[in-house]
């Protein structure tokens, strides 16, 4: 079983998503139940002035490290931290 590498991050043009953003964003998709629109995770942050394009890099981001999944219905977070998972599955390294 081989190991894939993520991919590097792409270039941003101006200012990228802080880590409190991406913190938030994270919070609040692990505590939906099911998948979120952009449009109601930006309604759910605290910082009523956050624009749509730092919530879709932030997605983005997110999506790119493999922790949510974009789709017709919007994001929903996927990473599981169940430890039962994360012990079966690298023992065949």
């Amino acid at each position: 079983m081989a190991l894939v590498a993520l991919p590097r991050p792409p270039k941003l043009e101006g200012r990228g998503p802080t880590l409190s953003t991406l913190h938030e964003i994270e919070c609040i998709l692990r505590d939906a139940d099911g998948s979120l629109s952009l449009n109601e995770i930006k309604r759910r942050m605290s910082a009523k002035a956050a624009r749509h394009s730092m919530v879709r890099q932030a997605v983005d981001e997110l999506k790119r490290l493999g922790f949510v999944v974009e789709g017709s219905k919007g994001v929903m977070w996927v990473l599981n931290l169940s430890p039962k998972i994360w012990a079966g599955k690298w023992r065949e390294l």
